[in-house]
């Protein structure tokens, strides 16, 4: 019994340690060095200087650093409310099988799997003031007064930017929600109508409690998917003007390998990282109150 216990762990180690190597050499290993490049002031060529917290000093006194981070908050929140809540609803729509479902499930997943870089092209023709598509259905419906450069006028640019990245990843959620409602017991779906309980009751208060812990990991999904955006907003504007349409991702990418400041730079991403936590904390806590009530 003892060999056979000794031979299933020795099973179970040796189907764990290439995962466990992978992991932390291509994880856990490049987050520590970026944690120690923080403290540091390095150009990438000349030796280190070890300068202790005085990139994260730097931070509180940097405009670029609190518009890009006021960027990014934005969009985390743009995406929370758009790409859950569409997501939801398209996915009950789906749910209750209306007509073309499979048509509709393929095409909304669809955005999901073309390259970011490809949809920022895109919308970038889309944008564009004298060719564009946008322009074009103002002029086209008589709103030709509304025209403009959307990414070049600072009133549109931030959200010219968010919206291809908004409108892309709402296919995941969807088939996330689709997924999660198909394990909802049907007896209790129809328990719930036999006693009364219309399509939008059913939803509010049978389903979706019942895919609370689905919600909760889609909702940290969109956050941290947000926290760490960077090909839209590069190949749209590269963050300019200035950094006006950068989030976090773009200012560090541009501070680390276009300035060549990576100790600032890996400031940066610990910033992001630590953000990520933060978040995935705070709705990990209150995903567990609403399972305590």
């Amino acid at each position: 019994m003892k060999k056979t216990k000794k031979r299933d762990i020795g099973t179970i180690i040796g189907f764990l340690f290439p995962a466990v190597v992978l992991y932390s050499v291509f994880m856990i290993l490049p987050l520590l060095m970026t944690c120690y490049y923080s403290f540091t002031e390095w150009n990438g060529i000349t030796a280190k200087v070890f300068v202790g917290a005085a990139n994260y000093a730097d931070m509180l006194h940097d405009r670029k650093f609190w518009q890009t981070l006021q960027n990014t908050l934005i969009l985390v929140t743009f995406s929370l409310i758009f790409q859950i809540s569409f997501g939801l609803l398209i996915a009950y729509l789906l749910y209750i099988k209306t007509k073309g479902a499979k048509f509709f499930r393929t095409a909304y997943f669809l955005p999901v799997v073309i390259a970011p870089v490809a949809i920022g092209l895109m919308f970038s023709l889309f944008y564009n003031s004298e060719i564009g598509v946008f322009n074009k259905i103002l002029e086209s419906i008589g709103l030709g007064i509304l025209k403009t450069n959307w990414l070049s006028n600072p009133k549109t640019i931030l959200g010219a930017v968010m919206a291809p990245q908004i409108w892309q990843y709402i296919g995941l959620y969807i088939t996330i929600f689709l997924g999660a409602f198909q394990s909802v017991s049907g007896d209790i779906v129809e328990s719930a109508q036999i006693d009364g309980a219309n399509k939008s009751q059913t939803f509010w208060h049978i389903i979706i409690p019942d895919i609370r812990n689905f919600v909760f990991i889609s909702m940290i999904l969109c956050i941290t998917g947000s926290l760490k955006s960077f090909d839209h907003a590069w190949i749209m504007t590269k963050g300019g003007p200035g950094v006006r349409s950068a989030y976090l991702g773009v200012y560090m990418y541009k501070t680390s390998f276009v300035n060549s400041d990576f100790g600032y730079g890996s400031s940066l991403s610990i910033i992001i990282v630590v953000l990520s936590l933060i978040f995935s904390q705070v709705l990990s806590h209150i995903n567990d109150r609403f399972a305590d009530k």
